[in-house]
């Protein structure tokens, strides 16, 4: 895909002049899936949106990031979150082509998956989260037996007396056993209030309080 020529050029990367645009001519049979690279830094904002004549349209769209920062999805200005997670996967389910802004993130791969449906406009933005990574002293099949992602939501939540639905758990693997998850702001929070949580957490950490149901071997956040 390639974008109009903006006005100016500044070393690398376009002046921003205008917004670039990405005009595209796609099959969209439900069910297509494309991958799109980029030859620079992925935009932290942009917009999508898929225009057809027939209203069945939709396609999957798969961005592979450099980094695993946190990213929403948003329709109509509203996040659409990640798919249910997958015990049997050890990460979100598969992207079903349900409806339009069905999403989901791979963690470790930091790849992407949206489905965008005829008619329909989405966004995709950073989202302010506290990025965390845990390494514990257990075993994958020992971590499913004890509740599994539910569990160390539930824990993460309670110890820090937040709401369970703030914590997104991205990734689960073994070496011991190592788990990625977001920690983001509930409606109407502010910056701040994510800013005492993160300080929180890290005192919890610090002083041996943060119960996760097995030795903490590392920590990183």
């Amino acid at each position: 895909m390639n974008a109009y020529m903006d006005h100016v050029w500044d070393g690398f990367y376009t002046g921003q002049v205008r917004l670039s645009r990405f005009p595209v001519i796609v099959h969209a049979t439900r069910g297509t899936v494309y991958d799109v690279t980029f030859t620079g830094t992925p935009a932290q904002n942009m917009t999508w949106k898929l225009v057809a004549e027939e209203a069945s349209a939709g396609a999957m769209i798969r961005i592979a990031y450099p980094s695993a920062l946190s990213r929403a999805i948003l329709v109509n200005g509203k996040i659409i979150e990640y798919n249910q997670w997958d015990k049997k996967l050890n990460q979100y389910g598969e992207i079903e082509f349900a409806f339009c802004g069905e999403n989901r993130y791979i963690g470790v791969k930091n790849i992407l998956e949206f489905y965008i449906t005829a008619g329909c406009t989405l966004e995709i933005k950073p989202r302010d989260a506290i990025q965390s990574m845990v390494r514990m002293e257990w075993t994958m099949k020992a971590f499913m037996a004890g509740g599994g992602t539910t569990a160390f939501v539930d824990r993460v939540a309670g110890t820090l007396g937040i709401h369970a639905s703030q914590i997104k758990v991205v990734s689960v693997y073994e070496g011991s056993l190592v788990i990625n998850y977001n920690i983001v702001a509930a409606d109407g929070e502010s910056d701040d209030t994510l800013k005492a949580i993160a300080a929180n957490q890290l005192n919890k950490f610090a002083t041996g309080e943060m119960d996760l149901g097995a030795p903490i071997l590392d920590v990183i956040t």
